[in-house]
């Protein structure tokens, strides 16, 4: 399972919205400072997410939580997202070209079904993917576990 740390930012019933910094590679790279690729992912990261999501637990705006998602959910989200619209471009492509030739039409026909071909592709993948990926979990309540901790230590 893949876990990341999240900030409560509204909660509604079972519903609860959080909110986290989007994280790139180079954020782990000693070499940030001195590369290219480092420099814009800082430029441009800068952007807080918010994530819908169901929450069983008892939970406050301001808590930090840790929500987790499986890695194979993950995996067959970004093989749909990814490969999906690249095979429906291709298919466009492949079918267009065999049209043009046919009907001889000029390859300008092409680029139409081109970019037909890779929109129904992200659309397509949108609509598959949010039956196929699985929702991120509450993992554990942190902050409510930290007060605790912190009561013990002083009672302790």
């Amino acid at each position: 399972m893949i876990e990341r740390d999240v900030e409560v930012v509204a909660v509604k019933g079972e519903h609860i919205k959080v909110q986290f910094r989007r994280q790139s590679s180079c954020d782990g790279c000693a070499n940030t400072d001195h590369c290219g690729s480092g420099q814009l992912s800082k430029a441009f990261s800068q952007r807080l997410d918010v994530l819908d999501m169901r929450c069983a637990q008892p939970v406050a705006v301001g808590d930090l939580v840790r929500v987790g998602i499986s890695e194979q959910s993950l995996v067959r989200g970004t093989l749909v997202l990814y490969l999906l619209p690249l095979l429906c471009l291709i298919g466009a492509a492949l079918l267009a070209s065999r049209l043009v030739e046919q009907w001889q039409l000029s390859e300008l026909w092409v680029l139409p079904a081109l970019i037909g071909g890779g929109w129904g592709g992200f659309k397509w993948a949108g609509l598959l993917s949010a039956r196929l990926v699985a929702e991120p979990v509450l993992v554990k309540v942190l902050s409510r576990e930290q007060q605790r901790l912190g009561v013990e230590m002083i009672g302790g």
